[in-house]
């Protein structure tokens, strides 16, 4: 499927927002024209909807309403959770959505959660709970916060210091809603939209075994291998762009 120049939709992951993307943004907009836009999730900060009150559902219709003010079909990029947002986006409008990259991102069979992934892996890769240990919940079961030292040492060891810290502080309270995140996908409308799978070998968040997991529960997408922690496009933004800007102008290789 080709696409030159079809804008790009960066959905980023859990307690964060479109700045997650800044370090990537600023990279892709020094190599290529392609348009590119980092939505914010409701309820992640910005548009003033309690972090109680996120939801796939929500999530999804702000990228549907992103694509409608676009006016043609996208790439999604995605980051960790926000994998879930693109397959059930490209589900509800395969005929808008070229194609999906997966940045150590949320690759889930239908209607399973990541925490079910997780749980049938622990007893083997214990450290397959990623941050869970670490988050606080000022509203017990409903919304989640990461310590910034958490968010270091967990999702930004590999960052330089001072952007690490920088990051961490921007990490906003996540509700559940949005969070436990699980996704009905068919083969006729998500299986027909080629897929990248760009995974993070040293990810402590997503831990390997478990991106190799999901990988394997929804074969079919391309797989490339990046030498970095959760956030490769904050970690190595140029090394990231290497992989994301040929598969967004639809070269295979």
């Amino acid at each position: 499927m080709s696409g030159g120049d079809d804008p790009v939709i960066l959905i980023h992951g859990a307690w964060q927002g479109a700045w997650a993307w800044a370090r990537f943004v600023d990279a892709w907009r020094r190599h290529t024209a392609i348009p590119v836009h980092a939505v914010d999730l409701p309820g992640n900060g910005v548009d003033g909807l309690p972090a109680r009150d996120a939801s796939l559902e929500r999530y999804v219709a702000h990228v549907g309403d992103v694509m409608d003010r676009l006016g043609r079909p996208v790439s999604l990029v995605a980051h960790s959770g926000g994998g879930v947002v693109a397959s059930a986006v490209a589900e509800r409008w395969p005929g808008r959505v070229r194609r999906i990259a997966y940045l150590a991102g949320m690759m889930l069979p239908s209607g399973v959660g990541f925490g079910q992934v997780v749980a049938r892996m622990v007893a083997d890769h214990p450290d397959a709970t990623g941050i869970n240990p670490w988050l606080r919940w000022p509203e017990p079961g409903v919304v989640s916060v990461v310590p910034p030292e958490a968010a270091v040492a967990i999702f930004l060891h590999d960052c330089p210091p001072d952007v690490a810290i920088a990051a961490s502080r921007c990490l906003t309270p996540q509700g559940l809603g949005g969070l436990d995140l699980r996704a009905r996908l068919t083969a006729e409308r998500f299986g027909r939209i080629p897929r990248l799978y760009v995974e993070a070998t040293g990810d402590r968040s997503v831990i390997l075994p478990v991106q190799r997991r999901m990988q394997a529960l929804v074969p079919g997408a391309r797989v490339v291998s990046m030498h970095t922690g959760h956030a490769p496009q904050v970690a190595d933004p140029m090394g990231t762009l290497a992989h994301i800007l040929p598969f967004a102008q639809g070269r295979t290789a």
